[in-house]
């Protein structure tokens, strides 16, 4: 009995391979794609990690002619999908041909889901083994146990959205970029090409207000008043319940008039109770917020050193929308981890 696993990227297929093999694991090549082999429970497992998206959608030859063909023609022309790296795509075919058992273990969001279908639609033209899916958020031991343990169902709904999100990507960025990019070169000599994208579009725009809003900004001066005050050994500091005061001659009137006080008086008490909520998780742009904001990382830097975290078995999937713990995260061996070695001294 031979089960074959489809992981995202090699480096998560040594990972996994690592965990299920108890670290007893050999390495093979199949059609010049490092192959991670060994056996388990009676069983044979070949793990092999994919390069992202071995897919892609294009339009048809007759359709590239940007001249011949109508921008606005390609907003109603159905896309092929084909395979872009065909080592992967022959590798897959001889590991599934084989196989008694295959699950898609890529990463647990859209895309991920989407390029386990890759695989599994190339897989099912040479076999008819069931095909499964391991869901995890982290390359952790006890996760990808769990998750091998508890295969589910691949979530064809999940994986046909980043199918969805890839041709309106093709259809928006091909047609717009030709259309704006001919409509220029008639008014103006130029070769290069405007590109235009649902998503770097909007996002320059955003980036050009944010740069606009910088270089509009005009400081204005303000001034505060603080006091110390000294009671039973404490020092605490006070702000004017001015705050912060624009006019100077305000500001220099009210410090003129305390400026010699030596005795302060309490006219009013106030108690409250407040409530700490614990720090939420991070979602990829509260994330890569913070990155930039204490550490002064680049967003691509950030994602790099996470994505290699991940890898690694060290932190959760960095790409997440979400600031919420899964229903069956485990917290207690985390936190019992932190009362041990380093975390303890």
């Amino acid at each position: 009995m031979t089960t074959v696993v489809f992981t995202e990227k090699n480096k998560a297929a040594a990972q996994i391979a690592k965990i299920l093999s108890s670290d007893s694991v050999s390495r093979i090549s199949v059609e010049g794609v490092q192959v991670y082999d060994f056996k388990k429970n009676g069983r044979q497992w070949r793990v092999m990690g994919l390069a992202g998206h071995i897919m892609g959608y294009d339009y048809p030859e007759e359709y590239h002619n940007w001249h011949a063909v109508d921008p606005k023609v390609l907003l109603d022309t159905a896309p092929v999908k084909s395979v872009t790296k065909q080592s992967y795509a022959n590798a897959i075919t001889r590991l599934a041909s084989s196989a008694d058992e295959i699950i898609l273990a890529c990463d647990f969001d859209r895309e991920g889901e989407n390029i386990g279908f890759e695989a599994r639609s190339i897989a099912e033209k040479v076999s008819k083994a069931p095909v499964k899916r391991a869901r995890f958020s982290s390359l952790s031991t006890g996760e990808i146990n769990r998750a091998f343990e508890e295969p589910v169902a691949p979530d064809e709904n999940m994986a046909m959205a980043a199918e969805a999100r890839q041709i309106l990507d093709l259809k928006m960025g091909a047609a717009f970029t030709r259309y704006v990019t001919l409509s220029v070169r008639e008014r103006v000599r130029t070769k290069g090409v405007l590109s235009i994208g649902p998503c770097q579009t909007p996002t320059c725009g955003f980036v050009y207000e944010r740069e606009r809003a910088i270089r509009n900004f005009k400081s204005k001066d303000f001034w505060k008043i603080e006091a110390l005050f000294s009671t039973h050994g404490s020092d605490f500091t006070g702000l004017h319940r001015g705050g912060h005061i624009q006019d100077k001659a305000k500001a220099d009137c009210v410090f003129s008039r305390i400026k010699d006080c030596k005795v302060a008086t309490i006219t009013k008490k106030t108690v409250k109770e407040a409530a700490t909520n614990p720090p939420y998780p991070l979602n990829t742009t509260e994330f890569l917020k913070r990155a930039s904001k204490f550490l002064g990382m680049s967003p691509e830097q950030s994602l790099e050193i996470a994505e290699q975290l991940y890898l690694s078995g060290f932190i959760s999937y960095p790409r997440t929308e979400t600031n919420r713990y899964a229903d069956d995260f485990e917290f207690k061996p985390i936190l019992v981890s932190f009362t041990k070695g380093v975390y303890a001294e």
